[in-house]
Order: structure tokens, then C-alpha cells, then sequence
């Protein structure tokens, strides 16, 4: 496990990179539009160690899912469902050559930027990245395409209705198949107090939204879920296996102190282990399977 944290680790230093320096050489409106994005890491200097950390720890289980593949001949073909600017399609189509990555999301000026970042780092690695970015509603790229694996990243929390998500991909993926959910969890003090301010300041939960295509597609804002509340969902939309993973019990405030720093790492690993402090984690990375 260890070489695929330093990978997962080098690959965020990239990122910090790119959104503090630009060393892609982005345009000016995908530049501005990658740190609005990463505006926390780009504003937050002595918080970004927590922000690399929290970022390996959550992907780490996709990232052994894919390393840990079978090589074959036809490319394991991966769905990344709320894709934002790309970092995670980017990173996948980056571990493996047998992966193809299709990166799906309604916000147009996230996905030019996100193409651009692909052509940025072709150009870096000097070789072809197999991905592509589709502007679609990702309930009808489930409907015409199959894939091998789905990974969802801050974007269950605004796909609406979850259930049919869910069952959508179950009903996509092959019986050798894995759904990645990673959010923020609900449980947590931090969280739901900020859930909390939201709907206090009159920020409904369902809405919807209009793409560049002509859609109007519904969509949830913030809609937190617990683990045990994802496990059943999972489990009813026909998935057997439901492994879960949680996070990010201490603020990012901790991370200015290095020491410090690293004692609540080594305690985050810990508390992951005990039934009912570990629903404090304040992120969580779910992995279903049929």
C-alpha cells in the first residue's frame, strides 16, 4: 500500500502545483476556474498538508482497487460520475495503460477546464491519457454505456435520486464490478453543522439545474447520507458487499503543527477501527460490489 500512497501523493503535488503556479499553462478563465474549484488548497497554505492527506486517505481504496487489477486486453473501463475539472479522471487514466476513463458532468466551464488539464498533462507525461470529458446527464451515459467500475467523489451528496443512481449502476456493472462513493458524512459534527447553516439560510436540498444542452436535471444540494443509511441503500439497489471507510476525525488546524500533525494520522487510522467512534469521520469512502 505504500507505493500507491507515494503515487496518489506525488500526483496531489502536481495539483498544488498546477493550482498555485499554473505549471500547465492553462488559460486565464480555466486557471481561475481550477482554483474557484480548489479554492481552500489555493487560499490555505498551511493547510494544504491536511488537504493532501485527506485526499490520499479517501482515494485510497479506488487507487488499490485499480492497481490490483487483472491486466487484459480490453480496458477496464471507469465511470467518473460528477467529474468536476478531471483531478480524479486524470489521475486514474495516469496508474494504468489498460484503463479508460470517461469523465461525466453537467457544468460546461469545469469540463473545458478539465480538457485542457488532459492535454496538459499528455503533453507533461509526452504520451495519449485514455479519457474523455462528456457534458451528459449521468443517468443516460449509464443507459448506453457499460463499465467495469464508477467512482463518485462529492457528487452523491447532488445526484438526484440517489436510489436510482444507485440502481442504475448495479444494474451497469458486470457481476466483477465495483461502485467507489466518497462524501462527507453526515454524522459528523463539522459537517452537519455546516448542513445545517445551509438549509438555515434558505438553501433548499432538491433543485433543478439547466445544462448548456437544453436539459433541466434534478439535482440536490448537500444531501448528506450516513453510512449505515448508504450501506442499505446499496444493498437494496443489489450490491452484496459493502466495505466502508472513514476519515478526518481532527480539523485542519491541527495539521500547522507537523507533530501534531502526525499523531492525529496515526489516531485517524485508529479510530476507523472502533464501531462507534468511527461514525464520527468526518469523510467517508464506501466500496460496493455485486
Amino acid at each position: 500500500m505504500l507505493n500507491f500512497t507515494m503515487l496518489a501523493q506525488q500526483f496531489y503535488n502536481t495539483l498544488t502545483a498546477e493550482v498555485i503556479g499554473n505549471v500547465l499553462g492553462l488559460r486565464d478563465t480555466q486557471c481561475q476556474e481550477l482554483r474557484r474549484y480548489y479554492h481552500a488548497l489555493a487560499n490555505n497554505p498551511r493547510r494544504r498538508p491536511f488537504y493532501r492527506y485527506s485526499w490520499v486517505r479517501r482515494t485510497a481504496p479506488m487507487v488499490r482497487l485499480l492497481m490490483l487489477l487483472p491486466k487484459r486486453n480490453v480496458p477496464w473501463r471507469v465511470l467518473d460520475a460528477g467529474c468536476g475539472v478531471g483531478t480524479e479522471s486524470i489521475f486514474w487514466s495516469t496508474l494504468r495503460d489498460d484503463i479508460e476513463v470517461t469523465g461525466v458532468d453537467i457544468n460546461v466551464e469545469r469540463l473545458n477546464t478539465a480538457k485542457a488539464r488532459q492535454t496538459g498533462y499528455e503533453n507533461r507525461l509526452r504520451k495519449p491519457l485514455n479519457m474523455r470529458f462528456l457534458e451528459q446527464d449521468v443517468f443516460s451515459v449509464l443507459s448506453v454505456e457499460h463499465f467495469d467500475l464508477v467512482w463518485v467523489m462529492e457528487a452523491i451528496s447532488h445526484i438526484d435520486p440517489a436510489e436510482s443512481f444507485l440502481t442504475s449502476v448495479s444494474e451497469n456493472l458486470g457481476s466483477a464490478g465495483y461502485l467507489v462513493i466518497s462524501d462527507s458524512h453526515v454524522l459528523n459534527p463539522t459537517m452537519a453543522w455546516r448542513t445545517y447553516k445551509l438549509r438555515q439560510r434558505g438553501i433548499a436540498t432538491y433543485t433543478y439545474k439547466p445544462t448548456s444542452t437544453g436539459e433541466t436535471i434534478s439535482y440536490a444540494r448537500e444531501r448528506l447520507f450516513t453510512v449505515g443509511r448508504l450501506s442499505k441503500m446499496l444493498k437494496w439497489a443489489g450490491f452484496q458487499s459493502v466495505q466502508t471507510q472513514l476519515s478526518i476525525f481532527f480539523p485542519p488546524a491541527l495539521a500547522y503543527s507537523s507533530l501534531l500533525f502526525r499523531l492525529c494520522i496515526k489516531c485517524d487510522y485508529v479510530l476507523n477501527r472502533i464501531p462507534l467512534l468511527r461514525h464520527l469521520g468526518g469523510i467517508y469512502t464506501a466500496v460496493a460490489s455485486k
